[in-house]
């Protein structure tokens, strides 16, 4: 009802009130009087204003034939009488209903916005896609259809737009409904397709009448009719009434007016944009062109898309846009049928359009270079918001479309300034857009730098945590702190865990902080200024923003933030970074785990409990899988994983977290169990009999030499007990000892011999202490069932002596359990079920032996040793759990007994329902005594089990002699109680025993599938607690006790005489140091004189070794050529001899070949960069360097081509292959510059592990096939973990034609000189960015290039740094160049120019290619040197003179050339000879 009124008092009709004819010749007319039509377009029978009825009275002479018909003048207004709901028959499909309301057209877009985001509940758009076109019927063919209707609905519903349309079943508006019905969502709520229709052309509009009504509404109309059917499939409509009938155009103001007030509002709460506006074109009359130029010449410009091959006006203006339209006039007449005048009309709109070309796309479905409809229709809406790119990547982020934002602004030479980026990550995850959070980490945001303190807790404060179901409610002024976020993840996770975030370092810095922040906002209120933060002031907030080099957020917090905020998608992507995969899954399982329970208990409903537990089964599950692939890659190294301290998390180990989230299938995995074993022997090796000889050793110490024991390296994977590290012996950790201290361990190893170290190690072993206390335990027990069977004396006896001394000393023994925890965690310790048993019976046993001493109280202690004896009986139940076949029973009753909770409270209420009845019933007359409550409990109890009493069942025979109401009562009590004992025993036996069995039973059989896995799950707890426990048991527990008393003692006390060593020896160091300084630097004199020897040997040794090779190369070359028995022979002889392979006119993609004659290649290059670093053609140096350098570089490769590196196993998926890499080395030269330092291959190479991406686009090239890959494992720093690389394989075909000149190792040898290639033009690069003037920005730079080992296969590839971005050719090897648009393209090609100046018009540098500054694979291009016998020094791909002719030709020099102080004119070396 509210709602009804307030649509009836802000919106209205309007009808007209004053009838003015069309036509104004009213004696003509006056015969026809009844069919006179007003200028409202209603007849005179219809009209409501004068004149309305009188049929036989026409208007006067005297009326006004001048006057004109105006909407504001001859309408009146009234409340709207037509709003409600719209079912559309004709639609089978789907039940599609629309709601509408019938509006004045002057009607204010505020209370239109407002209508339908707070009556119809609309959602505020991200996006307005306007739709204009025909309003008639008009084809369209497949592809066009297809490309507008996919693209609509994809661009709309993926954004979260609104579609704006005329709203009728004809036209466009119909393709519209058309591309909802197909392809739309059947949410009605995602379905916001507005139709803004005008009233009087909608068929039967009068069926509409009505309010807040249902109406059904058929949207077939009547194809002999004028008027218009509403198109079914649109979500709402706006009737717009301006009094009219039968006339379009009024709703065209309106929605002008609605567009621009909802492009005015904001696209999201967190970010300032306004909400972006586009119009499609799709066929239209002449009245279209109007409307695009209203849009384009508006203030505030809207852009347009014109789908072409639509018809009429959309091909028109992609005719005019495209500059290819010729006799315009003729084609506008043609399509329009107009006449030449109104033609030329509107060909000055169109004309006027171009004017804003850069608002209009045009949108070609017959292209395949285009990109997809809705990309096009979401990259126009950007165009024409004219913001910055910072402003078009947060609306980019309110659509939630990451592929727009990666293919037009996230582009290559964008320019972003720093920390631009860090508020659009931090929208993007509180707006938990994923896909744009993966976007940005990939363009090279730094989470390190971005998360900060005060970003966390921003983090934490946007939405209402589910974790805060334990708390109270929160103030709203409440601000969560990470401190309270660290207090939720404890009590969440629970045990010993300790937050980073509650630790005192933290608390203290967290504190500076805040002091900081609060004398800062001091300082602001007592000078009484007022800061703003877009000024550049510093908030008190940015002491927090600030990075803390004592705290460092990482992807682990962001994790953890995830999880907490039941973010399950964001919390996937953030698990895929950062380290400790496993450790992250087994948290997110607990913290899941954790909440679930607590929704539970806070009544939130099963939905939320049931999703945050399927959360936990599924990061449960990645656990498991990731151990199980861990398991299968290295055994060893898994179990070191489960048990690998993690600092990030409390020092707890994956296992120990895992058996915390009750993670079964974790624990009960084979590698899990096998560690689990591993613990549980210790060092023992055995596999049968082991009770056996374990009881025999314990009971003859003599029988452990016999034992076998385990190595060092087969105990390598199982963690170091403190006992150990005390004892002076790591059995993990071989070198360990010597880390941490090498004095103490080889004094401890000395004092263990072989045999001393066995007995060490066999009463170390659980298992061992296990049986030890076990048959300590068994003695115990015979010893305390023998003092409780006899009488107590007045003083104890042995028998009783010794068990006081065994509970004493198992309490000081849980004492120290208790000690060891912190006193905020002894909950922990009381969690356990036989904790609370031996809690219970050392505290019943304290009080039977303090009653023991009085005569008085003796026989109360005999009983409470009588009761206490039953705890440590059951005890013994304990023991029994370790079994691996008695283990599962008892997991199996522990179940049954936890579950029938509920059934044995109804049985007691129906036995304490019968007990009193029947008791009150039969013993009338009973005194007040405690007697009462065994008689209502004691007989009714026995009865389940049989015992019926029949004897008792009518009561006292005796009083049926008595009087009339005493006879009477007895007669009646004797028939009540019967009945009542076979209505109890009906219950209690027959229905909830057969219950309780039934439940038993259904128990069991669950049970009996699983308990085997819950038993290998409890196991943990078993073994674990003899794995701390001292080995020897109660009574000589004291010993232990002593000794670990004496052991830390003997800690501190180090401690402290370390320290006062340590200052005694800088005393003493500093009276030494002179004359050991002295002797240091006589002996690094010796030292140095010995290494320059060395070295100058080593490099006359590479030097001969070197030219040997030489030497053998040309004699096996001569002997090739010698022995060839054909031209054909005789040829590949010949190309062997240092001939090239000339490949004429030849363009390769990517990749180039080099110059076969390995030695003349080595001679030019080494020449090149003499030339290069020191500016002449020094003959000599490039004689002397080729006659020393050359040998060396072909004698290591030689040996890298020769070398077998070791390769470690890797525990992580992919292909271990191997990375040479090249070295700078100082060659000894006296220059100052880079041309001192030689390129030199390191001579074995590093092992990593490659996976290739299982989706990834073609890389193929003419000569080479590309392949991504990522690095998932790496020695040393060859290649960084987690990033992606390109690896690049020469073709078969390519291979099998250069294995004529190198018949061994072809691919290698094909490498080598690709790899050679790049590393010329890097040196080249380097060099143009030193000598460079400051005026040009950029500095370009040529990626590293390293020679890699397939090892499966025996392949030589090449490897180098995955470019992420648009990649982009600049020139090509013969020429050619595209006209640069950016100072970054200009200077690339500025580059190629000064390096055929550089070198005198020698070497030019040419295909340049690459992602924005860094470039790959170029072609060195060198001018034909008649001297050098025809030998081409860079393979195929340089074309000589061709190509520097082309270039030359061809090159236009730009900006950066002249700031460069190079030549306006390019002109080839012999010119310039010929000129001289």
């Amino acid at each position: 009802q509210s709602r009804r009124s307030w649509i009836q008092a802000n919106f209205c009709k309007r009808e007209c009130v004053k009838f003015l004819p069309v036509s104004r010749d009213h004696h003509s007319l006056a015969h026809v009087i009844s069919f006179l039509r007003c200028c409202c377009g209603r007849l005179i029978a219809e009209h409501v204003g004068p004149y309305s009825g009188l049929l036989g009275h026409g208007p006067g002479p005297d009326s006004t034939d001048e006057e004109e018909w105006y909407v504001l003048r001859h309408t009146s207004v009234s409340p709207t009488d037509a709003f409600g709901l719209l079912d559309f028959q004709a639609s089978t499909k789907r039940t599609c209903h629309a709601k509408y309301v019938r509006l004045s057209s002057d009607t204010p877009p505020e209370l239109l916005v407002q209508l339908m985001l707070r009556e119809w509940h609309m959602e505020m758009p991200k996006l307005v896609i306007s739709v204009h076109g025909g309003t008639e019927s008009f084809p369209l063919s497949p592809r066009v259809y297809q490309a507008f209707t996919t693209g609509l609905i994809t661009a709309a519903e993926s954004t979260g737009a609104w579609i704006l349309t005329d709203g009728i079943n004809t036209g466009v508006s119909k393709y519209v409904g058309d591309a909802v019905k197909v392809y739309g969502s059947h949410d009605q709520r995602k379905r916001n397709v507005v139709g803004i229709t005008p009233w009087g052309i909608i068929e039967n509009n009068s069926d509409l009448i009505g309010c807040d009504v249902f109406r059904h509404y058929q949207a077939l109309g009547n194809p002999l009719s004028k008027r218009a059917s509403l198109n079914g499939m649109h979500s709402h409509f706006l009737l717009v009434d301006d009094g009219t009938m039968g006339k379009s155009g009024c709703q065209i103001d309106l929605r002008k007016r609605l567009e621009r007030h909802i492009h005015f509002q904001k696209i999201n709460p967190r970010l300032p944009e306004h909400v972006p506006l586009v119009c499609v074109v799709v066929e239209g009359g002449p009245a279209i062109l109007s409307v695009v130029l209203e849009y384009v010449r508006r203030s505030s410009p809207v852009p347009v898309l014109v789908f072409e091959g639509t018809g009429r006006a959309a091909d028109l203006l992609a005719l005019i846009h495209k500059q290819t339209a010729e006799d315009v006039l003729l084609r506008i007449q043609e399509m329009f049928g107009v006449e030449r005048q109104e033609a030329s009309e509107l060909l000055n709109i169109i004309m006027e359009c171009m004017e804003h070309r850069e608002l209009i796309t045009i949108f070609d479905s017959e292209s395949e270079d285009l990109q997809e409809a809705d990309a096009a229709i979401l990259t126009t809406s950007l165009r024409g918001t004219r913001a910055s790119p910072e402003e078009q990547l947060n609306i980019t982020l309110a659509w939630d479309r990451a592929d727009v934002a990666k293919d037009n602004i996230l582009v290559y030479g964008q320019q972003w300034q720093a920390g631009s980026l860090e508020q659009t990550m931090l929208d993007a995850l509180l707006m938990d857009r994923v896909s744009f959070v993966k976007l940005l980490i990939e363009n090279g945001m730094s989470m390190n730098r971005f998360l900060t303190i005060s970003r966390l807790e921003q983090l934490y404060n946007r939405v209402i945590p589910i974790y805060h179901l334990h708390e109270t409610r929160l103030p709203a002024v409440y601000r969560i702190s990470l401190i309270d976020i660290g207090m939720v993840i404890e009590y969440l996770i629970g045990g010993a865990y300790r937050s980073t975030y509650t630790r005192k370092s933290f608390r203290a810095m967290y504190s500076l902080m805040s002091l900081q922040i609060h004398s800062q906002s001091f300082h602001l209120l007592k000078t009484h200024r007022i800061v703003s933060l877009q000024e550049g002031a510093v908030a008190p907030q940015d002491v927090k923003s600030a990075p803390s080099p004592e705290f460092v957020c990482t992807f682990n917090d962001l994790f953890v933030w995830a999880v907490l905020k039941h973010r399950q998608e964001m919390a996937m992507f953030l698990w895929q970074h950062g380290e400790q995969a496993m450790a992250r899954a087994v948290v997110a399982c607990k913290l899941y785990r954790a909440m679930a329970e607590e929704a539970k208990e806070s009544n939130m409903g099963d939905s939320m409990s049931e999703e945050l537990k399927k959360n936990s089964l599924e990061f449960g599950q990645l656990a498991v899988d990731l151990l199980d692939q861990a398991f299968r890659k290295n055994e060893r190294m898994a179990m070191k994983l489960l048990t690998w301290e993690m600092k990030d998390w409390s020092n707890f180990t994956c296992l120990q977290m895992a058996v915390s989230s009750r993670l079964s299938l974790f624990v009960a995995h084979n590698c899990t169990q096998m560690l689990l074993t591993d613990l549980w022997m210790g060092r023992l090796n055995m596999s049968k009999n082991s009770w056996f000889k374990i009881i025999a050793s314990i009971l003859m110490p003599v029988a452990i030499q016999m034992l076998e024991f385990k190595s060092q390296a087969e105990m390598s994977h199982v963690p170091q007990p403190q006992e150990a590290l005390q004892f002076g012996w790591d059995p993990g950790n071989p070198g360990a000892s010597e880390q941490e201290g090498a004095t103490n361990t080889e004094r401890g190893s000395r004092c263990l011999c072989p045999w001393t170290r066995k007995v060490y190690d066999f009463y170390t072993a659980p298992v061992v202490k296990f049986w030890f206390h076990t048959m300590a335990f068994l003695v115990f027990l015979m010893m305390f069932s023998y003092t409780v069977l006899v009488r107590l004396d007045e003083k104890p006896n042995i028998q009783e002596c010794l068990v006081i001394t065994y509970i004493l000393t198992m309490a000081a023994e849980k004492a120290r359990e208790v000690s060891a925890l912190k006193i905020t965690k002894l909950k922990v310790w009381f969690s356990e079920y036989w904790n609370i048993n031996d809690f219970m019976g050392i505290l019943l046993f304290l009080v039977g032996v303090s009653l023991r001493w009085h005569q008085e109280t003796r026989l109360a202690s005999h009983i409470v040793y009588s009761l206490d004896f039953i705890f440590w009986s059951v005890r013994l139940l304990d023991l029994f759990a370790v079994n691996q076949h008695a283990g599962p029973y008892l997991t199996m009753i522990t179940k049954m007994m936890s579950n029938m909770f509920y059934i044995v409270v109804i049985m007691a209420i129906v036995l304490v329902s019968f007990g009193t009845s029947r008791k009150s019933i039969l013993s009338p007359n009973e005194d007040p005594s405690w007697s009462l409550l065994r008689d209502v409990v004691f007989q009714p109890y026995w009865m389940i089990f049989g015992e019926v009493y029949a004897g008792e069942i009518d009561g006292d025979s005796s009083d049926l002699n008595k009087p009339f109401p005493i006879a009477s009562n007895v007669w009646l009590s004797a028939f009540l109680t019967p009945f009542l004992q076979a209505v109890y025993l009906f219950v209690q036996y027959i229905i909830m025993v057969n219950v309780l069995i039934a439940f038993f039973n259904n128990v069991y059989f669950d049970m009996s599938s699983i308990s085997r896995k819950l038993w290998k799950y409890n196991r943990y707890r078993y073994i674990m607690t003899y794995q701390e426990k001292p080995w020897l048991p109660p009574p000589l527990i004291l010993l232990s006790h002593m000794t670990l008393c004496l052991s830390s003692m003997l800690h501190k006390h180090r401690k402290a005489s370390k320290r006062g060593r340590t200052g005694l020896s800088k005393c003493v160091f500093s009276l030494v140091f002179v004359s050991r300084a002295e002797e240091m630097a006589g002996v690094l004199v010796e030292v140095a004189e010995k290494v320059s020897i060395i070295q100058d040997n080593m490099r006359t040794l590479d030097s001969h070794l070197g030219q040997l090779q030489d030497l053998s190369a040309l004699a096996l070359d001569t002997i090739n050529f010698l022995s060839a028995t054909d031209n054909q022979q005789q040829e590949v002889a010949r190309l062997g001899k240092s001939q090239p392979i000339t490949c004429h006119h030849e363009q390769v993609t990517h990749s180039s070949c080099l110059q076969i004659g390995e030695i003349v290649t080595i001679l030019y290059l080494l020449k090149y960069f003499v030339l290069l670093f020191c500016g002449y053609d020094g003959s000599l140096l490039v004689i002397f360097l080729f006659c020393f350098l050359s040998a060396m570089e072909r004698n290591n490769l030689m040996r890298l081509a020769h070398s077998i590196p070791f390769t470690p196993v890797s525990l992580l998926g992919g292909v271990e292959v191997c990375i040479y890499t090249l070295e700078e080395t100082e060659a000894g030269s006296s220059l100052g510059d880079l041309s001192s330092s030689i390129s030199t291959w390191i001579q074995h190479g590093r092992t990593a592990v490659l996976q290739p991406l299982a989706h990834q686009e073609v890389l193929d090239g003419g000569l080479r096939r590309a392949t991504k890959v990522v690095c998932t494992w790496a020695e040393g720093d060859v290649l960084k973990l987690g990033s992606v690389y390109v690896v690049k394989a020469f073709r078969p075909e390519v291979v099998r034609i250069w294995q004529k000149v190198f018949p061994i190792s072809t691919s290698l040898h094909l490498c080598l000189q690709e790899i050679q290639q790049q590393r010329a033009a890097q040196k080249l690069m380097q060099r143009f960015n030193q000598i460079k003037p400051s005026s040009v920005p950029y500095s370009p730079r040529f990626l590293d290039v390293s020679l890699l080992l397939w090892r499966s296969d025996g392949q030589w590839l090449t490897v180098e740094k995955n470019m992420g971005g648009h990649f982009r050719k600049y020139n090509n090897n013969t020429g050619e160049e595209i006209s640069p648009s950016s100072g970054l393209e200009e200077a690339i090609l500025a580059f190629s120019h000064w390096t055929y100046e550089y070198t005198n018009r020698e070497l030019l540098v040419l295909d340049l290619q690459g992602v924005g500054a860094e470039l790959t694979d170029p072609s060195m291009i060198r001018v034909d040197d008649k001297s050098s016998s025809g030998e081409m020094a860079f393979g195929p791909a340089n074309l000589g003179d061709d190509a520097i002719q082309s270039f030359v030709i061809k090159h236009t020099c730009n900006s950066c050339c002249k700031k460069l102080g190079l030549s306006g004119e390019v002109t080839l070396m012999s010119q310039k000879s010929n000129s001289l």
